[in-house]
This record gives structure tokens, sequence and C-alpha cells, in this order.
């Protein structure tokens, strides 16, 4: 993914971006092709955000460019809050590109200026949203394309001779406290091994020396185990040297809140926006908890990103992107599918991806249906549970709902339950927060759910 065709002098560059934007990203996307040609590679996000996959990508490309457009009215007033939340995966993602001393150019709302800093040599181009659509009466056109022609030569001047990487690639280092060696090394090697990957397991106690320095940047990633001081010490070297890490912590019940963090230090470490790597720090507690979150994000660690390469490729994916682009997993009894189906009708007209099992096409001829549910589970970030009686007696429903549920305490997920009708909720979902039915109609249920993952 990353580095300078030898062939064709053509650069790969990561593109962060508004996926519900479709007119900007198209408006940037015309200007930046009529200086150069590059290749873009985009994070769809199809499921949980993974730092690791998205510091792989980064990592990979030849530069940054960002495209934060803001939704809304070009005039409407924002506040600091919402502008936080509106650029949070931005923030994120260009924390990324900063701390991988990357060559990039951001193309942002200048309503955002309050909400987003970034180092000098980032080269920010703020924009009024009603320039848009000035036409020749605006002079963005020209500040859009001097900027990135100097982006452009900043990044060509950069690329050296060689560009190969320094780090082995499949190799994952694993750097695990003795309190967890035993009961977790062997088997996170094997599961690494399943997804071909080659664990490289560094010794303990680990010393910031050339040996562990060199070890790692032969590392494609790494997983380090938080519940001691040393490794946490290791994993703001490897976060501040930009090595991918996935990060884990023992807990007593593995349900730890975000708001209750276990780990200290998490935010110094590990920044305070709202999305991201504190949120992906795995939380166990078993082993055979801990293989099954590993498992998740292996699975999205090794999803291949979008490419798009020419202006057909942008436009079908600047339009599909329109629609939300996570996962969504439909969870209901066979005795509600009519009821079912309008919910399945109202989210595939809004998420490009929608998991129900009796889709034409879900589960293929000859798979394993339980096999082909799980992987479903596995890889959606939105659970839609229509609970109802027949739900609750249902154990594959049940079976679904608590995979789900343990997404969503783990934050790989967001659940949302749906009453279909007045009754008791299960032991494990009190306390959840839930929609009625018989309060809201599915539209405005589907439509809120629509909103809140934007």
């Amino acid at each position: 993914m990353g580095g300078l065709n030898p062939h064709s002098g053509r650069l790969n560059v990561f593109l962060s971006h508004r996926y519900n934007s479709p007119a900007e990203n198209q408006y940037f996307w015309q200007l930046l092709t009529s200086v150069e040609g590059v290749s873009f590679r985009v994070d769809e996000a199809l499921s949980f955000t993974s730092p690791v996959r998205l510091e792989r990508m980064v990592r990979d490309a030849d530069g940054f460019v960002g495209i934060y457009p803001l939704p809304g009215g070009p005039r409407e007033a924002h506040s600091l809050s919402s502008l936080r939340h509106a650029s949070r995966y931005f923030r994120l993602e260009l924390g990324m590109a900063v701390r991988a001393r990357k060559n990039a150019v951001v193309f942002h709302d200048q309503r955002l200026i309050p909400a987003l800093r970034a180092p000098l040599d980032v080269r920010l181009v703020a924009y009024d949203a009603q320039e848009l659509d000035a036409g020749a009466h605006s002079s963005l056109p020209a500040r859009v394309r001097h900027a990135y022609q100097g982006f452009l030569d900043d990044v060509h001047a950069a690329l050296p001779s060689d560009a190969r990487p320094t780090y082995q690639s499949r190799s994952t280092g694993l750097i695990v406290s003795p309190q967890n060696q035993a009961s977790v090394t062997s088997a996170l090697s094997e599961m690494l091994h399943e997804y071909a990957w080659e664990p490289m397991v560094l010794p303990w106690p680990p010393r910031l020396n050339l040996d562990l320095i060199t070890w790692l940047r032969k590392c494609d990633w790494a997983v380090i185990d938080l519940d001691d001081p040393a490794s946490r010490l290791v994993a703001a070297f490897t976060h501040g040297q930009f090595v991918p890490t996935l990060a884990l912590t023992s807990t007593a019940d593995g349900q730890a809140s975000l708001d209750h963090l276990d780990v200290p230090d998490e935010k110094t470490l590990y920044g305070d926006v709202e999305t991201g790597h504190r949120k992906a720090v795995v939380r166990w507690s078993d082993p055979e908890h801990l293989l099954g979150s590993v498992e998740s994000h292996l699975k999205v660690i090794g999803e291949q990103p979008r490419y798009i390469g020419d202006t057909d490729q942008a436009v079908d994916y600047f339009g599909s992107a329109a629609k939300r682009s996570e996962r969504v997993f439909l969870s209901y009894a066979a005795e509600d599918g009519e009821t079912a189906a309008e919910f399945s009708r109202l989210l595939n007209a809004r998420f490009q991806d929608v998991f129900d099992y009796r889709s034409h096409g879900t589960i293929k001829v000859g798979e394993q249906w339980m096999d082909t549910l799980l992987t479903g589970l596995a890889r959606s970030a939105i659970g839609v549970l229509l609970l109802s009686k027949s739900y609750v007696a249902s154990k594959y429903c049940m079976l679904e709902a608590r995979e789900l549920y343990r997404a969503a305490v783990e934050g790989r997920a967001a659940l949302v339950p749906v009453c279909l009708e007045r009754m008791e909720l299960p032991d494990f979902l009190q306390g959840t927060q839930y929609r009625a039915l018989y309060h809201q109609s599915p539209q405005a249920i589907v439509e809120e759910l629509r909103l809140q993952t934007q």
C-alpha cells in the first residue's frame, strides 16, 4: 500500500474524509486530481474502528490528505462540543499522520478552527462552505491546487530511492507481563498463526535499548499487555514511535467502563479523542474472553482498504459512502419476521451493509449457518435487537444478544435494543437504554440511529 511505484511514479495517499458528504468529497477530488493523479486508499470502517488497522494504513501511505466538511447548512453555528464531536475521527486520523511524520494537507471548514489543532508542518487550508457553490467567483480552487501542489512536492522530495519498509511484514511483537504470560502468551501466538501473522515474543522485563528498538522495528505491529508499569512504558514508546499497537488489560469482569478506567495513565497515553485507542483497548476477564476479543480485532485488521484510482471509482465510492458505512447486525426471532422485514428495508436504505439472516444471499448454499452468524456478529459495528417474548425464548436469539452485548461492553459495537412489546428485559440488558416500538415508529428509530452514528 505504501511507496512510490517505480514504473508509474504514482503516489499512494491515505484519504481521511467524512463519509456522508459526497458532494464535498467529489468537489475536492476533482480539484486534486486536476493537479496530479494519485491513488487514494480509504478506511470504510465497515465494522468497529481499529487503530491498528488505521495506523498500518497511514504508515504504508506516501502522504495524508484530509477533507473535513461539517454537516448541516453552510452558515449554521456550532458549539465547541459539537465541533469536537463532528471532528473526532478526523482528529484521530490526523493525529496518526502527525505521529507518523507524514506529509499532510487538510482542507477543512473554517468553523472547525477552534477544534482542530496541528503542527506547523501540516498544511491546513480553511474554507468557507459557501465557496463550494461560488464557481469562478471563488478563490478556493486556486488555493486548493496551490496547497496540494506544495504537498506533492514535499512527498516526492521525502521519498527515498529505495522505499523498503524497516519492519518485517507479517511479524507481530508480543509483550506480556509475568502475571499473564502463562495464561495468554501461547494462546495468543496460536491465534496469530491462525490469521497468518508470525508472533515474536519479546523478552521480559522490557528495556528501551537498541535490542528492543530493533525488534520492534522488525514487527508489522505489536500486542502489549498494560497490566504492568514496565509494559505501559513500552506502550508509550510504541505509540510515540508509531508502531501500531493493540493494548490489552485484564479486569475483574471484563466490563470496564470508559468512564471508570482500570489502567492508570490511559488518557495520558492515548489522549482524549472520543473514539480510537482508549475505546479499542481489549479488556478481558479470562483467556477465552481475551481470545474472542482479539480475534475480532484480527478480522478487522486483515480487511483490505478501499482503493480509489480513477474518477469512475471515486464517483462510485463517494456516492455509496453517503450511506452509513458501519455494518449492522439485525437480530430477531422468526415469529417477528414481518416487523423485521420493515426494519431491514429501512436499515438497508441508510446503511451499506446489513446482516439479515433471511435476506437472499446472506447465508450461501453449503455454508455452516452458525459460523456465518458468528462471523456476522464479530464484524458488525451496530447490533439492532428486536426484542419480544419469542426472542427471549429463543436460545439462538439470546446467543446473538449476548455476543452483541459483549461487543458493546468492549467498545466494538453500538447496541440498539428495540422492544416490540411491553416486556421485561433479559438480566444482562437491565439498565441498557432501549427503544420501544409502541412509542416510536420503525422509521423514527432507524433515522435516530443513523444520525447518532454520523
